[in-house]
């Protein structure tokens, strides 16, 4: 259920180099605009799920900031970082980051930083399965998003996983129905992610149809976006409501297709995982998988010629 919590990262391009038409606007200092590069730079490479070079370049981003003393950078940095953390599941070190960002955030009274922060946090309470605790933080979110007229789609969207894993489905419905009537679908992050979470619904309470409709609006999403991990968690969902449903063949392809993206970017955990469902499709429908396993193989030992993460 990782891809619940799947949220882009958090870039503050326009307040950093914000453009008005008529006057030109005066141009940012050196050290602003070389941490920003870092953000972007990171950002590009946590698209493309190589966590490790992102990661590199967010901590870069923090010690520009850092050393001209740009609260908001350092605090965009940190929460950045938390994400990377979060995503490579070692928690502590995530909601230690995010904690210096929501502190830096609440200090500079920047409630939109804030609110993105505090929504975080919150994923990594329910990657932890402490839902109530993230329940809190996000009502503390959503207190200020109301207050200060920020959007709160990403808050409902984890909202409404939680109520998915309390097992309470129609509240979990309602609730991610009003952020998908609200959502931007050109906010493709947030778009995919709703989808997704939607269609772990419909296939938590029985409708398969609908939860692959769904599972296949977020894959569609995520190619456009090009979150490749994204990808690998749209096809390994759709194979596994087609594994339930008998259709191991079909099953067989999609965690084909998956496996493949988890192994260029290198999450061997993921590979391990999909490798056991793959193995026991492509048994069920009697497929010769070798293929799949010389390149799965080959990726993980840094033989790609065109890894994503190169």
């Amino acid at each position: 259920m990782k891809r619940f919590n799947t949220f882009v990262i958090l870039i503050a391009v326009l307040f950093f180099f914000g453009c008005a038409g008529g006057n030109a606007v005066k141009q940012k200092p050196d050290h602003i605009i070389s941490g920003m590069k870092e953000i972007k730079k990171g950002t590009a490479w946590y698209q493309k799920g190589c966590y490790k070079r992102s990661l590199e370049h967010f901590f870069r981003a923090h010690e520009l900031f850092a050393a001209s003393d740009q609260l908001d950078g350092v605090a965009m940095s940190m929460n950045n970082i938390g994400n990377i953390y979060r995503i490579m599941e070692e928690i502590d070190s995530s909601l230690l980051f995010f904690e210096e960002s929501i502190g830096i955030y609440q200090d500079i009274k920047d409630y939109s930083g804030l609110v993105q922060a505090l929504s975080n946090k919150a994923a990594v309470l329910i990657d932890s399965d402490k839902l109530e605790e993230a329940a809190g933080v996000l009502k503390s979110a959503e207190d200020i998003a109301q207050k200060n007229s920020i959007s709160a789609n990403h808050i409902l969207n984890k909202l409404g996983v939680i109520f998915i894993k309390k097992k309470e489905y129609g509240r979990a419905e309602e609730i991610l129905n009003t952020a998908l009537a609200n959502i931007d679908p050109d906010n493709q992050p947030e778009y995919a992610a709703v989808n997704f979470a939607f269609g772990i619904l419909m296939r938590e309470t029985g409708r398969y149809e609908k939860a692959v409709y769904f599972f296949n609006i977020a894959l569609d999403t995520d190619r456009l976006s090009g979150f490749h991990k994204g990808i690998a968690d749209d096809l390994a969902a759709i194979g596994d409501i087609d594994f339930s449903q008998g259709k191991y063949e079909q099953a067989a392809n999609y965690f084909k297709r998956s496996i493949k993206i988890y192994a260029l970017i290198e999450n061997r955990n993921k590979v391990s995982e999909i490798m056991d469902r793959l193995v026991k499709a492509a048994e069920k429908a009697s497929l010769d998988i070798s293929v799949t396993e010389h390149f799965v193989k080959n990726w993980l030992e840094g033989k790609a010629f065109e890894s994503p993460c190169n």
